[in-house]
């Protein structure tokens, strides 16, 4: 929740370890770790640790859920729907009506292509045969309401393979601060505060893909796809605390803050 300013949340989910409830066997998932970034009064609201237990019904092909604190299983994916149907169980909205499925299509996922459910075009969110929404795996659906988190599927990886969007895209497993250290150790802005010109250098420049500066507010002020090192400069720019992110290849990211002075 932000009262002022922006954050940021980067975290995976992984499938590990076998639990029993009521007797029946599930997958335990969890949140190894949350790299957190904010500016304004912005709070935190994922955290790491146990986050549910997760059954697959292959044969009726559904996916049930027993949430933490919990014994009672609830349906979470049902990859039957059809065009009309309604979103039911652990994430339809509880803000709004359900979504329903708009339409629906095939993706391709590792060697195959799977069926995809297109479910909220407010938010832009899918269920993917296998994998679930793209709106993070267990979140409840916004429905059509305004000013909700968004949340994107980065990834998915399976047996240490990247499955989706495609086998070369390199799925961080977050499990420490230092993943994410990896690329801001590679990237250097200067000078920093600034009168808006200011570059940004790449120890390996072409691992970026595109930088991006916001204001507190979220609003996007330079966008540009990288080929090499940058200079940006921003002509009558308000002074203030910007938000430069910076996006590689392997969609990792770094949150720089810039100042602007007058």
């Amino acid at each position: 929740m932000c009262v002022f300013g922006w954050a940021s949340e980067e975290y995976s989910f992984i499938l590990s370890g076998d639990t029993t409830i009521n007797s029946q066997t599930y997958h335990k998932l969890s949140i190894p770790y949350v790299n957190f970034y904010t500016t304004g009064t912005c709070t935190q609201r994922h955290s790491p640790g146990y986050k549910g237990a997760i059954r697959q019904d292959v044969l009726n092909k559904r996916v049930f859920i027993v949430p933490p604190s919990s014994t009672t299983e609830e349906l979470l994916y049902d990859f039957n729907l059809t065009i009309g149907d309604t979103v039911q169980g652990y994430i339809a909205s509880n803000f709004w009506a359900n979504d329903t499925v708009i339409s629906i299509d095939s993706v391709k996922v590792g060697n195959d292509f799977r069926k995809r459910w297109y479910i909220n075009f407010w938010y832009n969110i899918y269920l993917i045969e296998g994998i679930g929404s793209t709106y993070g795996l267990i979140e409840f659906s916004p429905g059509l309401g305004i000013d909700f988190d968004s949340y994107d599927l980065d990834c998915f990886m399976q047996d240490n393979e990247t499955l989706f969007p495609d086998a070369n895209t390199y799925c961080q497993l977050i499990t420490t601060t230092k993943d994410i250290d990896l690329l801001s150790g590679q990237v250097k802005v200067f000078p920093n505060p600034s009168r808006g010109s200011f570059s940004v250098e790449f120890s390996q420049p072409n691992d970026i893909k595109v930088i991006t500066m916001k204001d507190l507010f979220g609003k996007i002020i330079f966008q540009e796809e990288i080929n090499g090192q940058i200079k940006v400069n921003l002509e009558n720019i308000k002074s203030g605390t910007y938000i430069l992110t910076i996006l590689d290849k392997y969609n990792r990211t770094d949150n720089r803050k810039i100042i602007i002075c007058p």
